[in-house]
């Protein structure tokens, strides 16, 4: 189980003026991850103070701190009813991965968009958004293939949300270039039309998964009007250990990165180094369980 961290986790940090993208690889380095995920400059300029010179400084920051760059994330939306909308996050996926394939990231998270859920927000029915989704990913492939990065779609919210959407996507394309970044949680988060379980998820799209988000979510308050609440890993009802090891039993070589959201319940600093050492004692728990 190779451990990273997605700046994400360390979002207020990074948009008060706190830490910098050369801080956050060095607090992740502290902490003990393999790697460290990087947001793209256009969705995310939060992570950035000067993103020309930060792009062309990345890689001596990873080296310096002993790192690896798991992954990009992109922050697109190609579920938009407006065509000059849908262009313009064609373009900011294809700058991603320019900026992946520069930095030497093997792959740039993207989104499908927004359903029509009401705590999702989607201007499109679901079978539009779906049909809007290919046609992102169809007009972006090319890039994909040019920078050797692969598109890594997230089951994020509703669209796609259900394994079995993501994996029929990726089967239309059948292109290692178009594979799934895995979120744990999010099969049972607030914005889901209809809740799965994450192991059933996994089953349904395992061979195809290049990175993974590792949160936890816990029953929400009664009188919040939410399902689900994020927390600390390990403090939640996400089955993460019983995940991580069906990882270890599959011989998953990618990353588990985590993402933190529970600020509100515990602060940044102090929930993510919690949630790093819960994956690593994961991992240690992996690695002395006689094998099969």
């Amino acid at each position: 189980m190779k451990i990273s961290c997605t700046p994400i986790s360390m979002a207020q940090a990074m948009k008060n003026g706190e830490m910098d993208l050369e801080g956050f690889i060095n607090f992740c380095a502290e902490l003990g991850t393999d790697g460290i995920d990087v947001m793209d400059s256009k969705s995310y300029p939060w992570c950035w103070r000067d993103p020309e010179r930060e792009l062309k400084e990345l890689p001596g920051y990873l080296q310096k701190a002993g790192m690896n760059l798991a992954a990009f994330a992109c922050g697109n939306d190609f579920t938009k009813k407006d065509d000059d909308a849908f262009k313009e996050n064609v373009e900011k996926v294809k700058n991603a991965l320019r900026e992946a394939g520069n930095a030497g990231a093997p792959l740039v998270r993207i989104f499908g968009g927004k359903h029509p859920h009401p705590n999702a927000g989607g201007e499109l029915p679901h079978s539009k958004a779906i049909e809007r989704v290919l046609q992102g990913i169809e007009e972006c492939l090319p890039e994909a293939e040019k920078f050797g990065v692969a598109l890594a779609l997230e089951n994020h919210g509703c669209m796609p949300g259900h394994s079995y959407e993501i994996a029929r996507i990726i089967r239309r394309f059948n292109s290692p270039y178009v594979k799934c970044m895995f979120d744990v949680a999010n099969f049972i988060a607030n914005n889901m039309d209809e809740i799965e379980d994450p192991l059933r998820a996994y089953e349904n799209v395992r061979g195809d998964i290049i990175h993974v988000h590792f949160k936890d979510f816990a029953v929400a308050a009664p009188d919040s009007g939410r399902r689900v609440a994020a927390c600390v890993a390990g403090d939640g009802l996400v089955p993460l250990r019983q995940f991580a090891a069906m990882l270890e039993a599959d011989g998953f070589q990618g990353y588990c990165s985590l993402e933190y959201e529970a600020s509100a319940v515990c602060p940044e600093r102090e929930g993510v180094t919690k949630s790093i050492e819960y994956m690593k004692e994961i991992r240690k728990v992996q690695e002395v369980l006689p094998d099969k």
